[in-house]
C-alpha cells in the first residue's frame, strides 16, 4: 500500500477523516474529486437581473462541488479553500478571457455577516478571493484583492425568499469602504442562485467609484439561472 493511502486511513482512524465529495478515506478532497472539480469549464451565468454585468461561474452547484462547497462553508473545512479558490480563479480568467485583455484586476469580495465570520472563524469569501489572487497572479494578471464593501444593515435571511423578494431584502444592505477604482473590479463571491446579492454588491461597487466588468462565483444553482 502506497503511502499516502495509509496516511488516508490513518486520517481516517484518528479524526474520521474523509473526503467530502466522495466519502473516501483521507484528510481534504481526494485526488479524483480534486480532477473531477478542475476538469468542469466555467460557465456563462444566465437569467440574472437586468443591468447586471456578465457573471461567470466555475461550475454548477451539484454533485461534487456542492459537496465540498458545503463542507468549506458549514463544517469549517478550510483546507479545501485552495481547491475552491483555484476554481473562483477559473470563472475570473473566463470573464476576463470574453470581456477583452485587462493587465490589471481588483476582485472585491461580497461582504460576508460577523455571525458567519464568527461561526466559521474566517471570511469564507474574502479567503477564496485571496486564493483566486494568487493564482492568477502567477498566471501573468496583475491582481489586487479589495474588501472594499460592507455590511450597511443587516438582511433578513434569503431562504424561501424569491427573486423579487430577495431584491427588496438586499437593497442598500451594502456600503462602498474606499473602492479600489485603480482597475476593472470584478465581484466574487461563492454561489450564485438569483442574483440579487451580485445585484446589490455591483450597485455599492459603483456607487463608490468602481469599474464592475462583472462577477464571478465558484458554484451556481441550476435553477433557471443564477446568486444567492
Amino acid at each position: 500500500m502506497r503511502t499516502g493511502d495509509v496516511a488516508a486511513r490513518l486520517a481516517e482512524l484518528a479524526l474520521g477523516a474523509r473526503c467530502p465529495g466522495c466519502g473516501a478515506p483521507g484528510m481534504g478532497a481526494c485526488a479524483a474529486c480534486a480532477a473531477a472539480l478542475r476538469s468542469v469549464l466555467p460557465f456563462g451565468v444566465g437569467g440574472l437581473p437586468d443591468g447586471l454585468p456578465p457573471v461567470v461561474a466555475a461550475g454548477a452547484y451539484a454533485d461534487t462541488l456542492r459537496k465540498v462547497l458545503l463542507a468549506a462553508k458549514e463544517r469549517n473545512a478550510l483546507g479545501l479553500l485552495p481547491l475552491l479558490g483555484g476554481r473562483l480563479a477559473a470563472a475570473v480568467a473566463r470573464l476576463v478571457l470574453d470581456a477583452g485583455p485587462v493587465s490589471s484586476l481588483v476582485l472585491v469580495p461580497v461582504p460576508s455577516a460577523p455571525a458567519q465570520m464568527a461561526a466559521r472563524g474566517v471570511d469564507l469569501t474574502a479567503s477564496l478571493a485571496r486564493s483566486a489572487g494568487v493564482r492568477l497572479r502567477s498566471a501573468g494578471l496583475g491582481v489586487r484583492v479589495h474588501r472594499g464593501l460592507a455590511l450597511a444593515r443587516r438582511p433578513e435571511d434569503q431562504a424561501g425568499l424569491d427573486r423579487i423578494q430577495r431584491l427588496a431584502n438586499l437593497a442598500e444592505a451594502f456600503r462602498p469602504v474606499g473602492v479600489d477604482a485603480s482597475g476593472p473590479v470584478v465581484v466574487v463571491d461563492d454561489i450564485v442562485t438569483t442574483g440579487a446579492t451580485l445585484a446589490e454588491a455591483v450597485r455599492a461597487c459603483r456607487l463608490g467609484g468602481g469599474h464592475v466588468i462583472g462577477g464571478a462565483v465558484v458554484a451556481a444553482t441550476m435553477r433557471g439561472g443564477g446568486a444567492r
